[in-house]
């Protein structure tokens, strides 16, 4: 593709400013002009096109501090891998043609990249190029019609299996080294008696953290067949001015049992964990209003 050599000079130009940009000549991005040395970092082009256009330093300093680190760690990433496919292409990353950067994130979507990964990569060329037909990168026309296609070859999936089976984790919770739990280490202890009361009491985790074991707090009714966790007065709810209630904990196949099996599935049940917790663990917990679980 041959390049038209009256495109008019970008107020985004790159350089010294008191030198105009030498013609490019020849076909795809060729340049006759020396390559420049571009600086690690993909704001270091952003910053100077913003220089090149007269603003105060200071002024350039605070419109770069707009992105967040983490973005602006992101974009340097992404913009050094475009920098470096320019260097093998013979392509100026900064003032290339559009066809150049669709080529790239064509060669990126067929090695597998993921289509947000490729708009990634679209705003992090779009921080540091110059305008295209008076648009940034990202507003090209053609730009944004190849991240739709590439949307509508590659449609987001969402798994709908559980990545893990509630059957095996309670199966394994029946077992070996949760059982027998007035043995078991108070890892395990722990681990074992949080999640049965999280499962059974479908809570978020900041409301059972407001729980806690101290004999104010926690209830056992007669014969264990029933806990009440009330939250502990002191706790500073995640929302302001929301009130937590009680979690009442209903004993799981409780004794006298019928059957063998009805003795094996008492195994799972969370008054049972939580009382053996209490009491297990009284030696170790520091204080009496410690939360629920003090895994260590």
């Amino acid at each position: 593709m041959v390049l038209r050599s009256n495109i008019p000079p970008r107020w985004f130009a790159v350089g010294d400013s008191s030198q105009e940009r030498s013609p490019i000549s020849g076909t795809g991005d060729n340049i006759s002009s020396p390559a420049r040395t571009l600086e690690p970092s993909c704001l270091a082009p952003e910053g100077d096109q913003l220089r090149e256009a007269g603003l105060p330093a200071d002024v350039v300093e605070t419109i770069l501090s707009a992105r967040a680190p983490s973005t602006r760690s992101s974009y340097a990433l992404k913009w050094r891998v475009f920098e470096s496919w320019c260097v093998t292409h013979h392509a100026d990353p900064v003032h290339c043609q559009v066809v150049s950067v669709l080529e790239f994130l064509q060669e990126k979507l067929s090695s597998g990249t993921s289509p947000g990964t490729l708009c990634l990569y679209v705003a992090a060329i779009s921080a540091c190029h110059t305008l295209i037909d008076g648009v940034s990168v990202g507003k090209h026309p053609l730009v944004v019609h190849f991240i739709r296609g590439v949307r509508r070859l590659r449609p987001p999936t969402r798994a709908t299996v559980p990545s893990w089976d509630l059957a095996i984790v309670l199966e394994g919770l029946a077992g070996t080294p949760f059982e027998p739990l007035e043995s078991a280490h108070d890892r395990f202890l722990t681990l074992k008696m949080f999640f049965l009361i999280t499962i059974t009491s479908l809570k978020r985790i900041w409301d059972l953290q407001a729980l806690a074991t101290s004999p104010s707090c926690l209830d056992f009714a007669p014969g264990v067949v029933k806990a009440i966790l009330h939250p502990h007065p002191n706790h500073l709810p995640k929302v302001p001015f929301s009130t937590i209630n009680p979690v009442i904990l209903e004993a799981f196949c409780p004794p006298l049992f019928s059957s063998p099996e009805q003795e094996r599935l008492h195994l799972l049940c969370p008054v049972r964990a939580l009382q053996i917790y209490v009491h297990c663990t009284s030696q170790w917990r520091k204080s009496p209003v410690n939360g629920l679980c003090p895994i260590g």
